[in-house]
């Protein structure tokens, strides 16, 4: 049986992420690499690659692919925008690819912020992926923000409906934004009812991670959620979303989320009414992990 990698192929292998337990090393074949520089804060690294289109990388990890962005940002986005009665002013912290701006666009919002720590991450990604971002970063309603979101979130009280954390893993920039103490601040920037969505790693690597960051938004709101779902260019394995917030989310029907679906007409590929609640079903294995 012949190899399948031949000295003339070219591989990215991705770094290990921060709190990985697989000892796996995952390879993509690339066409080209189309941009690598570093910036105040990381290495940025642009692939085109045969499975995945075009690949944004921070420090050896995948950000985000062409191919399947639109899993990860509609349920970290759209999750708590169906969940929320009213979502009319949205806070991301990170972001910098702009796909998890252009998710928060398709609903009849008031404005949406965007705090990002790296100015490179969104100039790459503009020009690199600009069919991830669309034309969110010139829409009105968007106003984005150069700088540190653990500053940044001090500014409010009472004042955002849904806080986003699309933050990299915690090992470069956003290593400070998964405390306690600034998922209480996230608590003080919401109004009543608001709901707080993070990416909260790979059940897959980094079991550890997901874990940490859900005992610690429990300890914070007093209603929490966690969902899962596969996301192919993130270790080909399941990754984690979790939800806080001070409304009951139980009360939260099927027959509420269709209504809302059907009257919002938005243009979705993975989430939906029924993704909606399956993706809430942990098999046993799963809610022992999150529960260690």
């Amino acid at each position: 049986m012949k190899n399948p990698i031949t000295e003339k192929d070219k591989w990215f292998f991705e770094e290990s992420v921060p709190y990985d337990v697989s000892g796996t090393k995952i390879g993509i074949k690339i066409k080209k690499k189309l941009y690598s520089g570093k910036s105040s804060f990381q290495k940025i690294e642009l692939y085109d690659t045969y499975a995945y289109g075009r690949i944004l990388v921070l420090d050896g990890i995948v950000q985000t692919s062409e191919k399947d962005e639109f899993i990860y940002h509609e349920m970290l986005c759209q999750t708590p925008m169906f969940l929320h009665e009213n979502p009319r002013r949205v806070l991301i912290i990170g972001g910098g690819d702009g796909g998890a701006l252009e998710e928060v666009l398709k609903h009849k919002i008031e404005k949406v912020w965007v705090a990002e720590i790296d100015a490179k991450v969104i100039e790459v990604s503009r020009k690199y992926l600009p069919s991830i971002s669309k034309r969110a970063f010139k829409n009105k309603k968007s106003e984005i923000t150069i700088g540190d979101g653990k500053e940044y979130i001090n500014k409010y009280k009472d004042f955002f409906d849904v806080i986003i954390l699309d933050l990299s893993d915690p090992g470069g920039p956003a290593k400070d934004l998964m405390s306690l103490d600034f998922y209480k601040k996230t608590k003080r920037a919401l109004r009543k009812n608001g709901i707080i969505s993070i990416q909260s790693g790979s059940f897959t690597c980094q079991p550890g991670l997901v874990s940490t960051i859900f005992s610690r938004i429990r300890k914070v709101f007093p209603y929490t959620e966690i969902r899962r779902a596969v996301v192919p260019c993130y270790q080909a394995g399941e990754y984690s979303f979790t939800i806080g917030s001070t409304a009951d989310l139980e009360k939260i029907t099927l027959k509420d989320i269709k209504k809302k679906y059907k009257k919002l007409k938005l243009d979705l590929k993975y989430y939906s009414p029924d993704i909606h609640f399956a993706s809430k079903v942990l098999p046993k294995y799963l809610k022992e992990m999150i529960e260690k």
